[in-house]
């Protein structure tokens, strides 16, 4: 079976995918250096080779993607990077696997993880250099879908039938109160005995919701006194009395940046725990790179918290 001969260059796809994130000509042109009639005389040629309209034009109001422009970025994004990784490959024969990988954390386990794994990773290879981007779980996922993040560490909350997911370790909820708090001296904490108290939500989204979910067994859900997207501000707030939160990740420290201290409790009762892994997009083919970052993360992260 002979090859089928290709009608568009990796130039195109590179101005293809410059002027969708720009949604300008003109935006492109100037990240590109180049004409803007380049990039437009370029996009044309793209559009006929696929015979599809990957852009609406609006006149004096830049452009948009079309739903087969959406279909294709992520694919072209990563055809790019498969090139890039190639000319690497070539320049770095001599060091192995090289390349750029675009890393996404979960912002409530990026502090204690995601520059631990880094760190690591680069001292055993060279050539390989990181992107990173923390968010919620919802922004991590679009971020996989679309191209823009090869690879992700989240915990299993929420995953459907787009995300491939690599389990790894299984973190238990526990409760985290206020140094000075009734039930501190308890080493387990019910649920129950929380409902009335004051709640600092961790506010992620799908987080937010696992963590309320632990109480639908007593009919009512706790609702937020306070509450914060980034984790440090949360313990900050449960160290300072305002009230008691629920985490996931292990902590290896029980005070805050100021100064104040609180206290991890079990909770009493058999509650689901939420596994970390690492997420990929089940449309794209993932490159040698991140498969060995893949198999990184399982083997360094099972061993420093599997007991």
């Amino acid at each position: 079976m002979e090859n089928t001969p290709l009608h568009y260059s990796l130039r195109q796809l590179r101005y293809f995918v410059a002027t969708a994130e720009a949604l300008s000509f003109t935006a492109a042109a100037k990240r590109l250096h180049v004409s803007q009639p380049s990039i437009s005389s370029a996009l044309s040629e793209l559009e006929n080779a696929f015979g599809l309209q990957l852009f609406i034009r609006h006149h004096a109001h830049g452009l948009s993607l079309t739903q087969a422009g959406r279909d294709l970025l992520g694919r072209a994004r990563d055809l790019l990077k498969s090139a890039e990784e190639l000319q690497i490959a070539a320049r770095h024969s001599d060091t192995g696997i090289a390349g750029t990988i675009s890393l996404g954390c979960l912002t409530s386990v990026a502090p204690p993880l995601m520059p631990w794994l880094m760190s690591r990773f680069l001292n055993a290879r060279t050539g390989v250099e990181f992107q990173t981007r923390e968010g919620d779980q919802e922004t991590l996922f679009v971020g996989l879908r679309d191209g823009t993040l090869d690879v992700a560490l989240t915990y299993d909350i929420d995953i459907d039938d787009t995300i491939d997911f690599t389990p790894i370790v299984e973190f238990p909820p526990y409760v985290l109160l206020p140094a000075k708090h009734r039930l501190a001296a308890s080493e387990q904490v019910s649920l129950k005995d929380l409902l009335d108290e004051p709640y600092v939500m961790l506010d992620l989204a799908h987080s937010k919701e696992y963590f309320a979910s632990l109480f639908d067994r007593y009919g009512n859900r706790p609702v937020a006194a306070f509450s914060s997207s980034q984790p440090e501000v949360v313990r900050g707030m449960v160290a300072n009395g305002l009230g008691y939160s629920i985490h996931n990740f292990p902590l290896r420290n029980s005070q805050t940046v100021d100064g104040g201290r609180f206290v991890a409790r079990a909770i009493k009762e058999k509650v689901k725990p939420a596994v970390l892994g690492v997420a990929r997009s089940t449309r794209s083919h993932p490159r040698q790179l991140i498969r060995d970052f893949t198999a990184f993360c399982y083997d360094e992260v099972s061993r420093a918290w599997t007991k």
